[in-house]
């Protein structure tokens, strides 16, 4: 790799979407569990998956390709890219990684956009830089960042979602197992007698052998939240991911020492500054970083070393297209307090059919990408028939 600046000449930033009405006969047939799969899509429901893909020309033709998320809608983070971010990347040094997320942070930073739609946009970004830094020196990302640790990545599925019959929930469970997922997570947060009867069938379908985790999607207080976590404990589980609100780290700490669980935290959270505060509580066991979410690779590796300083660890978060997936892998092939990976399952046409060469699943694992940069290839014309809107 030259040691010369290499300039980047043009940034571009594709919307793409897919909706679930497509995916079936009529609207009317899509089923609620995936309108509504989380406690926090009820006010919100779900119309579809959805990504912004982000585009790094350089002077001399290199391209590199991120991903920013894209829920609840792609065009807002293209547009920050398009429209706040290209002009202060033109003529910057696309290899500089670190001074040009410095660059781009604090150009909203004194303005309060330090978080949300504005580090969702720096992510794509920064992941299209790394994907350009592993291209240009022939190596897989997580060679440059000092991997593999490992080349495989534990993972579970998700979700078993809000379904209304627990037997549904159970059905839905044994699907995963008899994929060969050794791990799983179930979506929960509609009170003590609920929870426990959805949480009960799985256990009861799927054996002591699986492990299972819940998410909560902040649906609770503390005190709903203490006594759902004694359901948890007679069942044995022990993974409680976001039982309140993200940012009530004193009562996050508080059911935490209530509770023992392993109290879980994170993918709302963007950056080094949130995870220190809730490192200061002693509010979580495990943060779960989303690449597409966090500020990219160097954000992302910046809080797994501050987690491993409190003995505490990453489980990235899993809900994007395939190539924020592959971005994961190479941190998680990378990142030494590595608990789990995330691997979402809900019907995604963008993460299954935009790459020409997903990761492979088998045994209850993700095997890392091994190719230049993030490890994939783009499948062009999917990309076009999902892309909604272009800049």
């Amino acid at each position: 790799m030259s040691t010369q600046p290499l300039r980047i000449t043009k940034v571009e930033a594709l919307a793409l979407s897919a909706s679930f009405d497509d995916l079936y006969d009529s609207p009317e047939d899509v089923p609620d569990w995936l309108r509504y799969p989380a406690s926090s899509h009820l006010v919100l429901p779900r119309r579809g998956q959805y990504a912004t893909l982000v585009k790094i020309h350089t002077e001399d033709g290199s391209v590199g390709i991120g991903e920013a998320y894209g829920l609840p809608s792609p065009q807002v983070t293209a547009t920050v890219v398009a429209t706040v971010l290209a002009p202060l990347l033109i003529g910057q040094d696309a290899l500089a990684t670190a001074a040009v997320w410095d660059r781009l942070f604090k150009g909203q930073a004194a303005g309060g956009h330090n978080r949300g739609f504005y580090l969702e946009a720096m992510a794509g970004v920064d992941l299209a830089l790394w994907d350009l830094r592993g291209k240009l020196a022939g190596l897989p990302v997580h060679r440059l960042l000092g991997g593999p640790i490992r080349e495989t990545v534990d993972c579970y599925a998700s979700p078993v979602a809000l379904h209304a019959d627990p037997e549904d929930s159970a059905r839905q469970a044994l699907g995963f197992v008899d994929a060969g997922f050794k791990a799983l997570k179930v979506k929960i947060g509609r009170g003590e007698r609920t929870d426990r009867a959805h949480l009960s069938a799985v256990r009861a379908a799927v054996g002591e052998d699986v492990e299972i985790l819940t998410d909560v999607n902040c649906a609770y207080d503390l005190d709903q939240a203490t006594r759902v976590g004694a359901v948890l404990a007679d069942l044995g589980i022990s993974w409680y991911e976001e039982p309140l609100q993200v940012d009530d780290l004193a009562n996050l700490a508080e059911l935490r020492r209530r509770t023992g669980l392993t109290v879980v935290n994170g993918e709302t959270h963007f950056t080094r500054f949130d995870l220190r505060d809730s490192l200061l509580h002693r509010a979580i066991d495990v943060f779960m970083p989303n690449v597409a979410r966090c500020g990219g690779i160097t954000e992302a590796m910046r809080l797994s070393a501050l987690a491993s300083a409190f003995h505490v660890d990453i489980a990235p978060h899993g809900v994007g297209s395939g190539v924020s997936l592959c971005a994961a892998l190479q941190l998680c092939a990378a990142t030494p307090n590595l608990r789990t990976y995330e691997y979402n399952r809900l019907p995604n046409p963008i993460r299954e059919n935009i790459l020409l060469n997903p990761p492979k699943f088998t045994d209850g694992v993700l095997v890392v990408p091994t190719g230049p940069g993030l490890g994939f290839e783009l499948d062009h014309d999917a990309v076009d028939r999902y892309t909604v809107a272009a800049f």
